[in-house]
């Protein structure tokens, strides 16, 4: 039986054709030890966002199944430690990912951190493998979503923590904006599932990057050019703005700060594989107030594959 092992290390994506499905994301809750979503408030909140990426996108993602010697193994950080998880015989529905979401602290001005999971396959067919790690996108096969030659994005999900430290923002309606104080929850929940969904992660993400800026086509289109990143090359550049409005996917955010999708955001996902269907329309007046204190997004490093 031959073994496969991909790691992730260190902290830690054009309008949908109608044969696609809405993904759903599953959110697990399970590794949040320290109760950072033990108010329901909290959990409305995050699965508001969740929401909001299951109405937008349609893709059809292949299920995972573990039998026999075919086994596929999910392998995350924790979102309540940081120490690093593997579920084995990990299954997945068709159509589904899920995420593993909790609090720590994170010190500094760290607000959340998040990526897309890593795995380990055991296995006797190669056909396993590839529905596994690219669950029907691109060519189906491993290739067409990881490596160089990636044009496209799967995974089985991924894991989320949030900073218990901070000075959270609890909005008890997220489809209405107003003044308020302390770091948005909702805008640092959309953001940090982008990431799981492969924003500034994904090999095609960085297959379309040359030099210092993003060159995928959707984005292009939005921005009216190659897009300027940050220093990271995994957010765009800092106050990045897309339709008169601040991206959410840029690296920072400021006290008092609601950031929704913007067009650009919602274009990223296009380029890097996802099926995106709805664009998201702003609260017309609309208050969007800058404060001065600031957080970064961690983000996953790349990726060390072995085989034996």
């Amino acid at each position: 039986m031959d073994k496969m092992k991909i790691w992730l290390v260190a902290g830690l994506m054009g309008l949908g054709s109608s044969s696609a499905q809405a993904i759903t994301l599953n959110i697990d809750y399970s590794f949040d030890s320290n109760n950072f979503f033990n108010d329901q408030i909290r959990r409305d909140i995050f699965e508001a966002a969740a929401d909001f990426y299951e109405t937008s996108i349609r893709d059809n993602l292949l299920a995972i199944s573990s039998t026999g010697s075919n086994r596929f193994n999910a392998i995350f950080d924790r979102p309540d430690t940081g120490f690093e998880q593997t579920i084995n015989g990990f299954d997945v529905a068709a159509n589904t990912m899920t995420i593993f979401v909790g609090g720590q602290n994170l010190a500094g001005t760290t607000l959340g951190v998040g990526g897309p999971g890593s795995y380990e396959i055991s296995f006797n067919t190669t056909s396993f493998v590839d529905n596994s790690i690219s669950r029907g996108q691109g060519d189906g096969t491993r290739a067409s979503v990881e490596g160089g030659g990636a044009i496209d994005f799967a995974t089985w999900g991924g894991a989320i923590s949030f900073n218990t430290e901070s000075n959270w923002y609890f909005d008890n309606d997220v489809g209405t904006d107003e003044s308020f104080s302390g770091f948005d929850f909702f805008s640092v929940a959309l953001h940090e599932i982008g990431h799981v969904l492969g924003f500034g992660i994904a090999d095609v993400w960085e297959n379309q990057i040359i030099n210092q800026t993003f060159a995928g086509s959707e984005s292009v289109a939005a921005f009216g050019g190659p897009v300027p990143l940050n220093a990271g090359k995994d957010h765009w550049t800092e106050g990045t703005t897309s339709g008169g409005l601040e991206t959410n996917f840029d690296p920072t955010i400021g006290s008092g700060v609601r950031k929704r999708l913007t067009d650009l955001d919602l274009a990223a996902l296009s380029d890097i594989g996802w099926q995106v269907g709805v664009v998201p329309v702003p609260v017309p007046g609309a208050a969007w107030l800058f404060g001065s204190a600031l957080f970064a997004f961690m983000t996953l490093s790349r990726r060390r594959v072995t085989a034996a």
